[in-house]
């Protein structure tokens, strides 16, 4: 009986040893995650100055500072979080938006950066997946971005997943969306699942399909859906990009609301050496609307196409990259009229150059300047300007 006890004991004493060192070993690799992990930091200093005839002169100088941290491997996680900060370093004397951080300063020409401090992102990644506040850019960010050109980054609460492997060239992405939290810093919910699917075995001709429907729960009648197919590819010096999408309503919202749209594109382009010259034709019919979208990147930098127009948009513009003693060029002319009408919103002209200054800094100038048309609402001529100094680390 005692030796039995005795061999008990020891048996007890060997399962608790082998547990704490389990246990052990389990928090050593935790630590070891956390500790080495990868420090990130984003500075970005910038100039801008607006013009409109309706406001006054308008100029405003802000810092965006990002801060991140991502976790070394614990058995196939990490962790990510990223605190984002834009400050105003001049007088302040510009209207930086009517909601959440925006200063309501309406009496000055719209700067969307409002001064503001917050968690940009935080979440957890492994296996393709990735759950928490997170910035999400399918294809082009025609659709879907994270508006990066302003100071505050659209982000969105969701899981999402990709995966480049499973099939060769095939790349799948997938997320569920429960939250956008937008650049002023105002959060809105919704149910929105998005499908983006690319394959790209051939320069000639890759090809993407996606559906995008999104639920807005704080505005029902408003809920929209998208689905499209985007192909593009090179031969030889020719480029080409050809995109359509369908939209209708969505979950509680009507026809009248969300009409039944279409978005078309097409570009071609031409390589001569380090210069490249594109055409392209992009059309939004009435009702059409792209509300995730990076939409500075798109019908002209002085941002007067924010909204699809009543009677939609045509954007036909011609477009000069050119890459030449380490400077990057951008020239572009936009002829902008109403789909539905062929009225005339106006012309414009863009033009930016940047250039590498070490291996972290990076300087650009750039400039817009929109004449218009006929139409109501577009008639005031728009001039903008930028000087910007980004660090990354």
């Amino acid at each position: 009986m005692k030796k039995s006890m005795v061999v008990s004991a020891v048996f007890a004493v060997q399962a608790f040893a082998a547990v704490a060192h389990a246990e052990s070993m389990e928090v050593a690799l935790l630590q070891e995650a956390i500790f080495s992990g990868k420090t990130s930091l984003d500075l970005r200093l910038r100039g801008e100055y607006v013009d409109f005839e309706t406001t006054p002169e308008t100029d405003a100088e802000t810092l965006r500072t990002v801060l991140g941290y991502k976790t070394g491997d614990y058995r196939g996680l990490k962790a990510f979080v990223e605190f984002e900060n834009v400050s105003t370093l001049g007088n302040g004397e510009y209207n930086s938006g009517t909601t959440g951080f925006g200063n309501k300063q309406v009496q000055y020409g719209l700067i969307a950066d409002p001064a503001l401090t917050q968690m940009n992102q935080a979440f957890l990644e492994g296996y393709g997946v990735k759950y928490g506040r997170q910035k999400l850019i399918y294809d082009n960010a025609r659709f879907i971005g994270d508006v990066g050109w302003r100071q505050n980054d659209q982000t969105f609460d969701a899981v999402s997943f990709a995966n480049g492997t499973w099939v060769k060239d095939l790349t799948l992405s997938a997320a569920w969306l429960k939250r956008v939290n937008n650049i002023a810093g105002v959060s809105r919910r919704v149910e929105a699942p998005l499908t983006n699917i690319r394959y790209a075995a051939f320069p000639q001709a890759r090809a993407t399909v996606f559906y995008y429907g999104v639920d807005e729960e704080d505005a029902p009648t408003t809920s929209w859906q998208h689905a499209g197919l985007r192909v593009d590819g090179t031969v030889a010096n020719f480029l080409y990009e050809l995109s359509f999408a369908d939209q209708k309503d969505y979950a509680d919202s009507k026809a009248t609301a969300v009409p039944d749209a279409s978005y078309t594109d097409v570009q071609l382009g031409y390589k001569f050496g380090p210069v490249t010259v594109k055409l392209q034709q992009e059309v939004l019919e009435k009702g059409f609307k792209t509300p995730l979208a990076t939409l500075h990147a798109f019908n002209g930098w002085a941002d007067r196409f924010l909204a699809t127009p009543a009677n939609g948009l045509e954007d036909s513009n011609v477009k000069l990259l050119a890459g030449i003693g380490g400077y990057n060029f951008v020239l572009a002319a936009h002829d902008f009229r109403a789909e539905a009408t062929s009225d005339k919103f106006g012309e414009e002209v863009d033009f930016s150059v940047s250039k590498a200054l070490t291996s972290k800094l990076t300087g650009m100038l750039k400039f817009a300047e929109f004449n218009g048309g006929s139409v109501a609402g577009f008639t005031n001529d728009t001039r903008k300007a930028w000087l910007q100094f980004a660090y990354k680390m």
